[in-house]
């Protein structure tokens, strides 16, 4: 599928809108050239119910904003998802803080209730990805995680490799995998993530 000369509007997925994400099965599909003047496909993953996104391929897509949370798939989720599958390669992600290839940041509002994100299979290659702003993080996949101790997000068999990382400041901000609300070490790497020539670059 090429999106060569057109413009994705992202969808807002939120609860109280007449759309609400269920399941994305890409069916083995590449998405090829797909740009995104906004944060990201998707404004967030929302609402009751699971979400699946499965089985497709971003090649060459492009990202820009100038706003927190930036990714090629969705700004927030609220609830639990699960990524199958899914690559993303040969793209750019341009955006304030909190910039990741897939997932902005992973988010539970409401403490009563506990959520899980899983990624299996899920490849980043030659990509780059650039924060504009001091505050918070670049990463290989998952920008931020802000949740309970209850709530988690899981890796399975999934590789970042050959991402270059950008921002103004190094300081605990830039990861290859996953930044959550304990990590403060550069280039923390998750279980179930291999990592590859992941660099980082100062602006």
């Amino acid at each position: 599928i090429d999106f060569v000369g057109k413009t994705w509007t992202p969808v807002d997925s939120h609860a109280d809108t007449a759309f609400s994400l269920k399941e994305l099965n890409g069916n083995g599909h590449t998405i090829y050239n797909l740009t995104i003047n906004g944060q990201a496909m998707f404004t967030r993953f929302a609402g009751s119910g699971d979400v699946t996104v499965k089985n497709v391929t971003f090649d060459n897509a492009s990202v820009n904003s100038t706003t927190i949370n930036t990714s090629i798939l969705t700004v927030q989720t609220y609830q639990n998802v699960l990524l199958d599958n899914v690559d993303v390669r040969n793209s750019s992600i341009n955006g304030g803080y909190k910039v990741a290839p897939l997932i902005g940041t992973v988010y539970n509002e409401n403490p009563a209730t506990t959520i899980t994100a899983t990624l299996k299979n899920c490849d980043v290659e030659n990509v780059t990805v650039k924060a504009t702003s001091y505050d918070f993080c670049t990463t290989g996949m998952v920008a931020f995680v802000y949740a309970d101790d209850n709530d988690t997000i899981e890796f399975e068999n999934c590789t970042v490799k050959d991402v270059k990382l950008m921002a103004p400041n190094d300081s605990y901000k830039a990861h290859a995998a996953i930044y959550t609300t304990d990590s403060e070490s550069l280039y923390n790497e998750a279980e179930g993530v291999t990592v590859t020539n992941v660099t980082f670059e100062a602006l």
